[in-house]
């Protein structure tokens, strides 16, 4: 595989790959949490999401090895609870009850890169929408592409598809919060925030139903 075929497959299996069910479902509700920049929200999944991908996948091309199915399994049973959690929290607020202030935003977690500040003026990565990303880089379906970047020919081939699958994923997970962003602007916004929390506990129970075997 050439290193253009790479990276056209890596960014077509990213952009894919961002809109599964239960990436979507995370992100409905971690949109709520900024709702001033929804894309941002996603944005900062996909980076988060990258990262495991990228780390796991070429530690496995250069040792020749494969993620174990129980450490998938294991994080898949933590995408479900957090689901879950992020749905029930989700409904909470729709309930009436809500921890987090956007006014002074004193208990809203901001990173810094080097001199460079992402917080403050709320241009940052969001550290709930980062870490929920990486969870799910290394459960479910996030393990096949780290299978597929573990079985590249060399090393410059995994590269371009995993900056490509990066890219691809950020991209299109920033426009699908940015969509939802909007549609929470434009009304209904109780019913649909009400939606989102039902859709979040129901696709975190199907995961933990199914870690389980039951499905």
């Amino acid at each position: 595989m050439s290193l253009v075929a790479a990276a056209v497959a890596g960014g077509a299996l990213g952009a894919r790959h961002a809109l599964e069910t239960d990436h979507l479902a995370a992100i409905v509700t971690l949109v709520d949490d900024d709702p001033s920049r929804p894309g941002l929200v996603g944005a900062s999944w996909g980076v988060g999401h990258t990262l495991p991908i990228a780390a796991l996948g070429v530690t496995f091309l250069l040792l020749g090895v494969r993620l174990p199915t129980s450490v998938t399994a294991l994080f898949e049973g933590v995408v479900g609870v957090v689901l879950v959690y992020l749905g029930a929290r989700m409904l909470a607020g729709v309930l009436g009850y809500r921890e987090h202030d956007h006014g002074t935003h004193p208990l809203h977690g901001h990173l810094q890169v080097g001199d460079l500040s992402l917080g403050g003026g709320h241009v940052h990565l969001h550290g709930d929408s980062v870490l929920v990303g990486a969870l799910h880089g290394v459960a479910g379906s996030g393990a096949l592409v780290v299978a597929l970047v573990a079985a590249a020919p060399d090393l410059p081939t995994g590269v371009a598809f995993l900056a490509a699958f990066g890219v691809g994923s950020v991209l299109t997970m920033a426009a699908a919060s940015a969509a939802w962003g909007r549609s929470l602007d434009a009304g209904a916004r109780r019913t649909l925030r009400g939606l989102a929390g039902v859709v979040g506990v129901a696709v975190g129970c199907l995961l933990l139903a199914e870690v389980a075997g039951l499905v």
